[in-house]
């Protein structure tokens, strides 16, 4: 899918700064070639899990099996099995994969091509470039600069290929797979090896771009590398505010169902609206100070709530004070118009369970920096009223990747949230135990 959304939101002075600075680092004259990793560096996906797009699969495999679970559940089953079995030494691929799903399904081999073919199919379909990747990589052309790209995810090189050359990355050197290099997947960094032998240069002149610290950061500057990171959109939209983490505990154990399908996706939109280009939390903000980032992700998803009512007076008053704010209404068009172009209308299937959530947090506990933005729209009483601290929201570990757990540990985490002295503590002595 090329990029074709021109929202109406332009990019906070950090943010051009950080441009700025990341350009200059590529083009410095001390490097000849440049690699970046693939997927969220240059290609970004409009889902908050990988598994979402297995939801779109669901009337295909329909029309193959009568079982009782669905696809979903049985793709996710073959993928965890095939990471247990092939994972260590060798490679995961969308083959293997595969293979087992055909096995635990009872599905025959016609089945499992058309399934399989669907799903490259839909990768294709979805993936986007990143805006600030695509910067990256056009500069290191410019620059004339060998580009190598990694693409370290379970997909197959015309996938890989065909999802670069939509994405407007097609004038690439040189691709590294690691399955076609022998490269087991718990190898972590070693695929830099095959970089730095693509490249024809030494490890000195080569500059390496991506989004995991150790893999992409610390690993190229020990082989003599260097190196530059572009964090992940999905991190940094978590870590911009407490919107997310308040979301997660308010459905801890439920957020991953089919229901909330509409509100994930919402959230990976917003993530590749604000964070494209790398900011950070701003003071007193958990919507890095931005009206049109206020309008996108709390009134643009109540757009999924069929006849939507505020809960209260002060909700409706709120939101007529939104309506007079140009910033946070061009926010809500921009989410309007990247939910369209990205998805059309497949997502009103799922409804809006949830998706009053941020609005609901906006009214509650926002930061006074986010209240001003609303406030000189409101009357006196409402003014008065809603001016005044908000309370602290409870907040949940938010995960980007999807992590099973039982309602024990989901309990755990609710009562001993990750990162605190407490949750250490009760680790340290299950520790301790297991050695026993």
């Amino acid at each position: 899918m090329n990029d074709e959304f021109s929202p109406l939101r332009h990019n906070s002075p950090p943010q051009d700064e950080l441009t700025v600075k990341m350009l200059h680092e590529v083009s410095r004259n001390d490097h000849s070639a440049t690699s970046f990793k693939m997927w969220d560096t240059l290609v970004l996906m409009p889902f908050s899990r990988n598994e979402d797009i297995f939801l779109f699969m669901e009337e295909d495999f329909a029309m193959f099996s009568t079982g009782s679970k669905t696809f979903s559940e049985l793709r996710i089953e073959a993928q965890k099995a095939a990471e247990k079995k092939y994972a260590l030494k060798s490679n995961v691929t969308l083959e293997k994969i595969y293979d087992i799903f055909m096995k635990i399904s009872g599905l025959p081999p016609t089945a499992r091509e058309k399934l399989m073919t669907r799903e490259c199919d839909l990768v294709e379909h979805f993936a986007f470039p990143r805006k600030m990747g695509k910067l990256l990589f056009d500069k290191a052309k410019d620059c004339r600069h060998k580009v190598i790209i990694v693409s370290d995810s379970y997909y197959p090189r015309d996938v890989v290929v065909k999802v670069l050359c939509n994405c407007g990355y097609g004038s690439y050197d040189a691709i590294v797979i690691p399955a076609e290099q022998n490269i087991p997947d718990s190898a972590g960094s070693a695929y830099l090896d095959a970089v730095i032998k693509k490249s024809g240069t030494s490890a000195g002149n080569i500059l390496h771009i991506g989004g995991n610290f150790t893999n992409d950061v610390e690993a190229p500057i020990v082989r003599g590398m260097r190196s530059l990171m572009l964090q992940p959109v999905l991190q940094l939209m978590v870590k911009s505010g407490r919107l997310r983490g308040y979301v997660e505990e308010e459905h801890l154990y439920d957020i991953d169902e089919d229901k909330f399908m509409a509100l994930r996706c919402a959230f990976a939109l917003y993530a590749a609206y604000g964070f494209d280009i790398p900011q950070t939390k701003a003071p007193k903000s958990d919507f890095c100070g931005d009206d049109h980032m206020i309008g996108f992700i709390v009134l643009g998803p109540l757009g999924f709530i069929e006849d939507f009512e505020p809960e209260n007076d002060q909700q409706k008053a709120l939101i007529e004070g939104m309506k007079n704010n140009k910033g946070i209404m061009d926010g809500k068009r921009d989410f309007e118009e990247m939910l369209d172009f990205h998805f059309g209308d497949f997502l009103g299937k799922y409804g809006g369970e949830g998706c009053q959530l941020p609005l609901k947090f906006l009214e509650l506990h926002s930061y006074i920096g986010d209240r001003n933005k609303i406030i000189p729209y409101l009357s006196d009483n409402v003014k008065k009223k809603w001016s005044k601290a908000a309370s602290e929201p409870k907040l949940a570990p938010v995960h980007t990747e999807t992590v099973k757990k039982n309602a024990l540990q989901k309990l755990a985490d609710k009562l001993f949230p990750e990162g605190t002295r407490v949750r250490e503590m009760s680790e340290g002595v299950l520790h301790r135990k297991k050695r026993k």
